[in-house]
């Protein structure tokens, strides 16, 4: 569990930092939602629900899933949403809001009590 926690704390803060360097010369878009990609989460039948959102820019239309996406609920298909576009990279966008969502909070949480279970049990022996 400490393991699956620590490479999940690192996909998150990788995530973090990529907004971080999109934000400054990226465009802000209005997007809509068409529907929510499911991806496994490391719990045995849970997943995760991400947005999957169309845009224009320069008149050209792209689809795409979020690329930092932090939701604790799927987004209602139909609705809008504003997303960070880098224009040389038009199909990864990016929730201008996203930063250190629920995954990652959780996943802090977890190395920690893994870390400390661990330490504890060692000192047991």
């Amino acid at each position: 569990m400490l393991v699956a926690s620590l490479v999940t704390m690192a996909r998150e803060l990788r995530q973090n930092v990529m907004l971080r360097q999109v934000r400054p010369t990226a465009l802000e878009l209005s997007a809509e939602v068409i529907g929510n990609r499911a991806t496994r989460s490391g719990k045995p039948g849970a997943y995760f629900l991400t947005p999957v959102v169309r845009y224009h820019i320069d008149g050209k239309r792209y689809e795409a899933e979020i690329a930092n996406a932090s939701f604790g609920r799927p987004a209602e298909t139909g609705s809008s949403m504003t997303v960070l576009v880098s224009p040389g990279h038009p199909y990864s966008p990016m929730d201008p809001y996203g930063g250190l969502g629920a995954t990652l909070r959780g996943a802090i949480v977890t190395a920690v009590l893994s870390a400390l279970l661990l330490g504890w049990q060692i000192a047991l022996q």
